[in-house]
Order: C-alpha cells, then structure tokens, then sequence
C-alpha cells in the first residue's frame, strides 16, 4: 500500500502540489464570495486579519485582540509543515545542496524578518504595508521572495554564458539597490545616512563572507539580496537606537550576553558530564551538541528565552503566542528557559542521536529541518531584542 502511494504521489507530483497549494486558496477565495459571513466574516476575518489589523493598528478591531489564538495557531502549523516539504522539493528538484553554507547564506533573511518586525512596532510603516510587517505576514512574504530569489539564482546557474558571466551578476546584484529605495520611499522616509551604511555592509557582507569566506556562485544570488535588505532595515533600527529618548541601548549586550552564557553553561554541563562516569553521560554528546548546526540551535532558543524573559519581567510585556502565555501565566516567565532546554535537547537528540541511521542517507531534509528550528528561535529573539533596545 505504501509503494503504490509513493509510486502516485512521484508519478503525479506536480498535480498533488498544484491541488496542495491552490484548492484551499480557490475555496477560500470562492466561498469568500458566494457565502461571505461563513467564509470571511466567521473565519478569515475573525481568527486571520483581524488580528494582525488590531496589531497593526495597536488596539483590539470589533472585539478582536491582536495576538495568535487556537485556530490559526494550528492552521499556520499546518502552512509551516507543508512549506517545508513544497520547499525541500524545489530545492532538490533544482539540485541546491542543503548543508551549512546553504544555512549561512539565508540567515540574513532570518534576522531581516526580526528586524523589520520591530521596526513595525516603532510605527515606521505607513498602511498598508504595515500589516504586512505583522508576523506571520512578514514571514509568508520573506520566505516566498527566498525562494523565488533561489529558483532564479539556481535557473541562471544552468545557463552557459558567452561571456563573462561576472559582469551580468555585478549588473543583477547592484541594480535593486535604488530600486529598493523607491519603494521603501513610499512607505517610510530613506536617509542618505542609511545608503551608507547599506553600501558598506552590503560591499563587505556579501563580496569579502560571501564570494569569498563562503565560495557562493549564481545559485546564491538569495544572499546578496538578503543582505542588502537587511542593511537597510538595520541602519534604521540602530538609528532609532542611538537617537530615541526611550531607547535602551544596553538590552542588546544585556539580552545576548545572558543567552550566550546559558549556551555556554548549557554545552558545559555536556562537557564535564562527558568526563565524569559517575553521570553516564557519553563523551561524543558534548561533540553532538557542539555542532555548527546544533550550537546555532542551542543559542537561537536561548536567546529567544532571554528576550522574551527580559521583555516579561523588565518592561511588563506580554507574550502573544498561546502555549508560552499559558505556562507564564501559572508558573511564571522562568519556565520559558526549561521549555527552551528541553526543545534543545528533544531535536537534538531526536535528529542526530534516535534516528542517525535514518537520516544518513537524507543529510539535506534533516540540515533544513535544524534552519527551521534555527528561523522558529531566531526570528522572534532578534524582533523582541530590537523592540526593547529601541524603547517602543
């Protein structure tokens, strides 16, 4: 049974993804029409747009709170799992090999979605963007300009060019930068300060890490935009930083240094236990979570830990996601830094200890999966650092 579903689904895979992807949309779409109140009204409306308009607009729209509830909670699980699969298929349908450099190289968008996030929440963006800065909007709109920035970069790489191709790549990799400009100029207002700055990032992140450090060629042509982008969005956040009344400067060294040293304790407590046989603890563990892809994962969600704990029990926020509030609300916002250990040590353990074997033979679907678990880490501890720093 199994191989005549497997035998269907590689036979028919562009339809399956084709009725994946557009049949929800068409029904949504339809039925938005012909039966506005079930569709729209009672659902769309109700537990999708509303709260991201009463997020954007920073008050509750007809009785609806901004923040995540039980429904789209796990709808937007159910869009997650599926991206990931619809993206693992394109990646090796275009033959992108899924290692570390692939990791690093998209990164810049991970912390371009934080980034941008809190500069939504300083009220930067003027309608309708804005709503568009609200998560998981924010996320939906990176992660699909990624991916099409990656096919695209992947199709030019099949290309032979008469010429120096170098050339046409310089042209591809400048052009979008005034480009960039004018559109951001509807929306908020550029300063040359910030042009600077992203020419200086943009020259040294993306030509001395990226064509060099990292050895990128056109099917990382993601990585150049991410970059670009992100220098924009960062000149604005320091900015605000070093020039708002209520910014807090420090809560950027507070906030990393605690989740760098609790990462630091946390592999510690690995390396001693692996020296120690009383504990029963085996030496390669420590090697295991020391990973580049491991320790990424162990610093993500620590920090993400120590944002959210600072934004809790410093400045009085509130956490919006709908587990997390609830363990808060009964325990208090230090079980956040126990939830995070046990996530760490289940992936972890799970990836590369439980089901090694199984993986072996499949190293890019378990690289991507650890970037997933990096972005559900990174993301949110970047916007909820720069929020604090920047005082909004």
């Amino acid at each position: 049974m199994k191989e005549k579903i497997v035998g269907f689904y590689e036979d028919r895979k562009s339809i399956v993804w084709l009725m994946i992807i557009f049949v929800p949309l068409i029904i949504l779409v339809v039925g938005s029409f012909m039966a506005k109140e079930i569709f729209w009204d009672s659902f769309l409306w109700r537990y999708f747009w509303a709260p991201v308009v009463a997020d954007a607009e920073r008050e509750p729209v007809n009785g609806i709170s901004a923040g995540y509830n039980i429904v789209n909670t796990i709808i937007y699980g159910i869009i997650l799992v599926i991206s990931f699969f619809g993206i693992i298929e394109l990646i090796r349908h275009f033959d992108i090999s899924i290692n570390k450099k692939f990791v690093y190289t998209l990164l810049p968008w991970v912390i371009l979605g934080g980034s941008l996030r809190s500069l939504e929440d300083a009220g930067l963006f003027k309608s309708p963007l804005d709503k568009f800065m609200i998560t998981p909007m924010i996320y939906f709109v990176l992660g699909f300009s990624a991916v099409f920035l990656m096919l695209i970069g992947a199709h030019l790489s099949r290309i032979e060019w008469d010429t120096d191709k170098s050339k046409y790549m310089g042209l591809l990799i400048l052009t979008p930068l005034p480009f960039f400009y004018l559109f951001l100029g509807s929306f908020i207002e550029p300063f040359f300060i910030s042009f600077i700055v992203v020419v200086l990032l943009f020259l040294s992140l993306t030509f001395l890490i990226g064509l060099i450090y990292l050895d990128l060629d056109e099917k990382y042509l993601f990585f150049t935009y991410g970059t670009t982008l992100l220098s924009i969005s960062l000149s604005y956040n320091v900015y605000i930083i070093l020039f708002r009344d209520s910014a807090n400067p420090l809560e950027v060294v507070i906030i990393t240094m605690l989740g760098s040293i609790l990462t630091f304790l946390f592999l510690g407590f690995f390396w001693i236990s692996g020296r120690v046989s009383l504990t029963g603890f085996k030496r390669e563990y420590f090697e295991i979570f020391s990973r580049p892809l491991n320790l990424l994962i162990c610093w993500a969600h620590l920090f993400d830990a120590s944002s959210t704990y600072r934004g809790v029990t410093a400045f009085g926020y509130a956490e919006k996601h709908v587990l997390p509030e609830f363990l808060i609300e009964y325990t208090g916002p230090e079980i956040l830094f126990v939830v995070k250990i046990v996530l760490i040590l289940v992936v972890i353990y799970v990836l590369d200890i439980l089901l090694e074997e199984d993986f072996s033979e499949d190293e890019s679907l378990r690289s991507f999966l650890k970037f997933v678990i990096i972005v559900l880490g990174t993301a949110p501890a970047v916007r909820n650092t720069l929020r604090l720093a920047m005082g909004v």
